[in-house]
C-alpha cells in the first residue's frame, strides 16, 4: 500500500485536486526546509511513499496514473516532477532537482536521510535538493525520472525557504495539458508539432494563478 504526505508550513490551501488522494500533513513549524525534510524523510521511511508539496496540481487520476508507474518502477526513488521547461522522455540516473512530486520506496527516506545529515555540513546555504542529489550520488542510487509531469507546480512564493518565484517553475509538459490536444509524449514530433497550445495552457495557468494572489 502506497502512502500519501504533503509537506507544508500549513499556511497554505491545498488545489481541490488533493480530494483524489488520503493524505497526512508534514508541517514544518519552524520553517527550516533542509532540517525539516531531512526528519520528515525518517517519518515517512516506513512506507512506500509520495511525498508531495502543497504548492501543486495534481493531474486527473492522479492516484490512478502515478500507482501504475510505481508498480513499474517500485525499487526506485520516481520524480514524477523535474527539469519542468525540458522536453525529455523518461529515465534511469542520478541526477535529481526539484521534489514537488516523488516517490520513495519503503526504507530508503532513513538511508538518504543519514547521508544528508553528513552532506549538509558541507553544503550550508544548499536547498535540500541540492543537498539529496549529492547524498543519492553518494549512496549510487538510481532516480527513475518520469515524464511527462503528473502534477504541474503553482510557482507561487516560497513559504518553507526564502526562495521566490521566478515564473520558470510551471511546465507545458503537464500530463492534463497533453490529454487534452491528444499529444504522445513520448512521440517528439507529436509533441513539438503541438508545442504552440502546450505554452499556451502553461501561459493561462500562469494569469490564472497570478489572479488568485
Amino acid at each position: 500500500m502506497i502512502k500519501y504526505f504533503v509537506r507544508t508550513t500549513n499556511e497554505r490551501t491545498l488545489d481541490e485536486s488533493f480530494s483524489q488522494i488520503e493524505y497526512e500533513l508534514l508541517i514544518d513549524k519552524e520553517h527550516k526546509p533542509v532540517e525539516s525534510f531531512i526528519k520528515q524523510l525518517e517519518q515517512i521511511s516506513d512506507y512506500d511513499t509520495v511525498l508531495l508539496e502543497d504548492d501543486v496540481v495534481l493531474c486527473k487520476n492522479f492516484k490512478e496514473e502515478i500507482e501504475k508507474i510505481i508498480e513499474q518502477n517500485k525499487d526506485y526513488i520516481i520524480n514524477f516532477f523535474t527539469k519542468p521547461n525540458d522536453y525529455f522522455t523518461s529515465n534511469y540516473n542520478q541526477f535529481f532537482t526539484y521534489n514537488q512530486c516523488t516517490y520513495y520506496p519503503k526504507d530508503v527516506g532513513k538511508i538518504l536521510a543519514n547521508q544528508m545529515k553528513k552532506d549538509m555540513l558541507n553544503m550550508r546555504g544548499s536547498g535540500y535538493d541540492t543537498i539529496e542529489m549529492r547524498s543519492i550520488n553518494k549512496l549510487k542510487l538510481i532516480v527513475y525520472n518520469y515524464r511527462p509531469c503528473l502534477v504541474q507546480h503553482k510557482d507561487v512564493k516560497s513559504l518553507i525557504s526564502k526562495s521566490n518565484s521566478t515564473g520558470n517553475r510551471i511546465t507545458p509538459f503537464f500530463k492534463d495539458y497533453l490529454d487534452k490536444y491528444n499529444i504522445d509524449y513520448n512521440n517528439p514530433k507529436s509533441v513539438f508539432e503541438n508545442i504552440d497550445n502546450l505554452k499556451k495552457e502553461k501561459e493561462d495557468f500562469v494569469i490564472k494563478i497570478r489572479n488568485q494572489k
